[in-house]
C-alpha cells in the first residue's frame, strides 16, 4: 500500500526551462573496493542531477581514452563490487566564481553503469580507442535502506536504537530528536518475506506518522531526522543577472478540518476537534484511538493540529547562467535588491527545496585533463519560504502489519511445573498485561490481559508455558490464539474435557466422555494422593473418596528468575512511563509554544510586509503631493517673474513718456 502523497519538492513546470552557455569544473571520483579512480570536466560529457532536501540522483557520462595507454578503469568497472561515486561541481568562470564557497557535492552508490566502446577500423592492432561510461547513482538511504528488509523485534526500546543498529556503509545519522528518545514496551520493525516495504519506507512512514523531517547533507551522507525543519546558515543573495525567470507558486491550503476520536469505552473524552480556519464547513479528517492514556490522545491531537498548517507561497526560479555559488538544497536564498522591491519575493528567506540540473559538453574533442569546461545547460530551483511548514518525505509504502509469531507466556508464580497465570499492571494506566517470551528473538514482551475471544463469563487466563500465537504490530503485541491443550484426551477417545487447577496432582478436571456409546460425566478433584470422585453414568450416580497408596508429591521447585524479570519489568515500565507522560507533556507544550511562535512569526512578518507596503504608499503619496507643490510653486514664481517683468515695463514706460 502506498501512501498518500506528499507535497511534491520537485520543479513543477512543464515549461522546457532556458538553456545557456557556461563553465562549470566538475570533478567525478569513483571508488570501487580499495581503488579510487578521479576524472575531471574535461572527461564528462553529460551530466543530469535531480537533488531534493531528503535525497538525489545524480546521472553521469563520461570519456575514457585508451589510445594512449590502458584503461585501468575497464576492469573495476565491469567486476561485481560496489562502486561508490562522488561528485563535485562548481562554478567554473575564474573571476566570476565564489573561491571561498564549497562545491555542490553528491555522494552515493552506483545503482547503474554502462559503457559503450570506440574502436577503429585497425581491428588486429589497437582497436578500442577509448570508452564511453555512464553511472548513475542515489543518496544511501534510498539505495542500500531500499533493499533492506528485515524481521526483527526489540523490547524496551527507542527507535534511536533501533535505526542505529540499521546504519548502512556511506551513511551517518543525525537523531537529536526527543521522539526517538522513547523507549517502548514492543517495536517490531516487520519487513520481511514477502513484504513489498522496506527499511526505507519504513523509516518514511514513522516519519510521516510522526509529523517528523528527513534532510540529507549529500555531501557527507548524513540524514538528519528531526521534528522541525533545520534553520539553515546565513542567507545568500541570488544574483538578479544569472535569473531568467521566477514564478511565485501558491499551493492551496487543507480545506477540512480534523477529530480525534478515542474508541476506549472508558476514556474520559471520545472525541476532541481540531479546527482549521481554510476548512470547507463540513469536510473533516477523523482520525481513530483506542488507548486509555489521554497523553496518547493530546499527542494526536497536537499532531493532527500540525498537520493542519497552511503552506506558504513558494518559488520556481530558472537561471540564465550560472551563479557563483551553486545553491544545493537546504541552502538559504534572498533575492538581490536590483530585481526591485516591489516585487513579491522582495526581502523574503527561502530554503531551496529541489534543485534540476542538465549539462552537455559543448566541445567535440576536449581536453580530458581540462579541470573545467563549456557547457550546454539548465538550472531549475524550487524554493520554500524559511517559515514553511510544509512536510516533504519521499514517496513510501506502508509496512504490512501485524506479523504472526509464537511465544510462551510467563509466570512470575508457582512452580516451575505449575499452569499459573500472573499479570503485570501497567503505570501509566493500571491495565493488566501479560509477558510473553518470543523464542524467534530472545526478547519478553508484553500483550493485553483480555478474554480475547471468549467471553467474560470463563476466566481462563494463559498459563504459564503456554504456547500462544502472538500478533505483533509495530508498537504492540497482543495473544490472538492459544496453541497447547492444558489436559487431552486420549486419541481413541471422544468427550470433551476441562481442566481447573495448576498441575497434574493438585487440580480439579471435568470429563465428559463416551462408555459403550453412552455419554458419562466424571468430576475429579485431586490434591497429591487425596483424590474425591463424581461420576455420573447410566443409571447411577457414584461418589468416592479416597487416599491413593504411594509417597506424597515432592514440593514443588521454584524459579525465582521469572519473579525478578517481572521486577524489573515492572520498574522498567513505570520508568517509561514516566518519561513518555514528562514527553507527551514536553511535546505538547513545545508543540504549543512552537506553533504559537511560528503563528506570531508569521503574524509580525505580515504586518511588517503591510506596514512596508503601506509606508510605501503614503511615501509615494507625499512625494507626489511634494512634485505638485514644487510644479505650483514654480508656477507661481514663474508668475511674479511675469509680474515683476510686466511692473518693470509699466515703470519704464511711466518714466519715459
Amino acid at each position: 500500500m502506498t501512501a498518500t502523497p506528499l507535497p511534491s519538492a520537485r520543479p513543477t513546470s512543464s515549461v522546457r526551462p532556458h538553456s545557456f552557455s557556461d563553465r562549470l569544473a566538475v570533478t567525478l571520483e569513483l571508488r570501487i573496493g580499495a581503488d579510487a579512480f578521479s576524472l575531471l570536466a574535461g572527461s564528462v560529457e553529460r551530466l543530469h542531477i535531480d537533488a531534493t532536501t531528503y535525497g538525489f540522483s545524480a546521472e553521469v557520462v563520461f570519456f575514457v581514452s585508451s589510445a594512449q595507454e590502458a584503461d585501468t578503469l575497464f576492469p573495476r568497472f565491469t567486476s561485481q563490487d560496489l562502486i561508490t561515486a562522488t561528485l563535485a561541481i562548481a562554478n567554473g568562470n575564474k573571476g566570476f566564481a565564489d573561491d571561498k564557497a564549497p562545491p555542490w557535492k553528491l555522494k552515493g552508490p552506483v545503482t547503474e553503469r554502462r559503457l559503450a566502446e570506440v574502436v577503429t577500423d585497425d581491428r588486429e592492432k589497437l582497436p578500442v580507442i577509448g570508452r564511453r561510461y555512464t553511472v548513475r547513482f542515489l543518496d544511501p538511504a534510498r539505495v542500500l535502506w531500499g533493499q533492506h528488509r528485515p524481521l526483527e523485534l526489540y523490547a524496551g526500546a527507542s527507535m534511536k536504537q533501533v535505526l542505529e543498529q540499521h546504519i548502512a556503509p556511506g551513511m551517518q545519522l543525525d537523531l537529536a530528536w526527543q521522539r526517538l528518545d522513547q523507549a517502548q514496551d514492543v517495536l517490531c520493525v516487520g519487513l520481511g518475506g514477502a513484504a513489498e516495504a522496506s527499511f526505507y519506507d519504513f523509516v518514511g512512514w514513522f516519519l510521516h506518522d510522526n509529523h517528523g523531517v528527513l534532510e540529507l547533507d549529500a555531501a557527507e551522507g548524513k540524514y538528519r531526522l528531526g521534528g522541525a525543519k533545520a534553520k539553515g546558515g546565513e542567507a545568500t543573495i541570488l544574483d538578479a543577472e544569472v535569473i531568467e525567470a521566477i514564478r511565485v507558486l501558491a499551493p492551496e491550503p487543507s480545506r477540512r478540518a480534523a477529530s480525534v476520536l478515542n474508541a476506549a469505552a472508558e476514556a474520559p473524552v471520545h472525541k476532541k476537534d481540531v479546527t482549521n480556519e481554510h476548512a470547507v464547513t463540513g469536510l473533516r479528517r477523523d482520525a481513530l484511538l483506542r488507548t486509555p492514556a489521554q497523553t496518547e490522545v493530546d499527542r494526536r491531537v497536537a499532531l493532527e493540529a500540525a498537520r493542519l498548517a497552511p503552506p506558504e507561497p513558494g518559488l520556481e526560479i530558472t537561471l540564465r547562467r550560472c551563479p557563483a555559488a551553486l545553491a544545493a538544497p537546504g541552502a538559504i536564498l534572498t533575492l538581490d535588491r536590483k530585481l526591485g522591491e516591489k516585487i513579491y519575493p522582495a526581502k523574503k528567506k527561502y530554503r531551496v527545496i529541489a534543485a534540476e540540473l542538465h549539462a552537455r559538453a559543448a566541445a567535440e574533442q576536449p581536453d580530458l585533463d581540462d579541470e573545467a569546461a563549456r557547457y550546454t545547460m539548465s538550472l531549475r530551483l524550487r524554493l520554500e519560504r524559511q517559515s514553511d511548514p510544509t512536510l516533504r518525505l519521499p514517496p513510501f509504502r506502508r509496512p504490512a502489519y501485524p506479523v504472526l509469531v509464537e511465544g510462551k507466556v510467563l509466570s512470575a508464580s508457582g512452580g516451575d511445573e505449575d499452569r499459573t497465570w500472573h499479570a503485570l499492571e501497567g503505570q501509566d494506566d493500571s491495565q493488566p498485561r501479560y509477558r510473553v517470551q518470543i523464542p524467534l528473538w530472545n526478547k519478553t514482551v508484553v500483550a493485553p490481559f483480555t478474554p480475547g475471544r471468549a467471553p467474560g463469563h470463563f476466566f481462563f487466563p494463559a498459563y504459564k508455558d503456554q504456547r500462544v500465537l502472538v500478533a505483533l504490530r509495530f508498537d504492540a503485541a497482543e495473544i490472538v490464539a492459544h496453541l497447547d491443550w492444558a489436559g487431552r484426551l486420549a486419541q481413541d477417545t471422544q468427550g470433551n474435557q476441562i481442566v481447573l487447577g495448576k498441575r497434574d496432582r493438585d487440580q480439579t478436571t471435568v470429563r465428559h466422555v463416551y462408555e459403550d456409546k453412552k455419554p458419562a460425566l466424571r468430576v475429579e478433584r485431586r490434591l497429591g494422593r487425596d483424590v474425591e470422585t463424581m461420576v455420573l453414568s447410566e443409571g447411577k450416580i457414584r461418589f468416592e473418596v479416597k487416599e491413593e497408596k504411594g509417597q506424597d508429591e515432592a514440593a514443588p521447585k521454584h524459579n525465582l528468575k521469572p519473579t525478578v524479570e517481572a521486577a524489573k519489568e515492572r520498574a522498567s515500565a513505570e520508568v517509561r512511563a514516566s518519561i513518555g507522560e514528562v514527553s507527551g507533556a514536553f511535546e505538547g507544550a513545545m508543540g504549543g509554544a512552537t506553533g504559537s511562535l511560528e503563528a506570531a512569526t508569521a503574524e509580525v512578518e505580515a504586518a511588517l510586509e503591510q506596514a512596508t507596503a503601506r509606508l510605501g504608499a503614503k511615501l509615494e503619496a507625499a512625494e507626489a503631493a511634494l512634485q505638485g507643490m514644487m510644479s505650483s510653486a514654480t508656477e507661481a514664481m514663474q508668475a511674479v517673474v511675469a509680474k515683476v517683468g510686466e511692473a518693470k515695463s509699466a515703470v519704464l514706460a511711466a518714466l519715459f513718456e
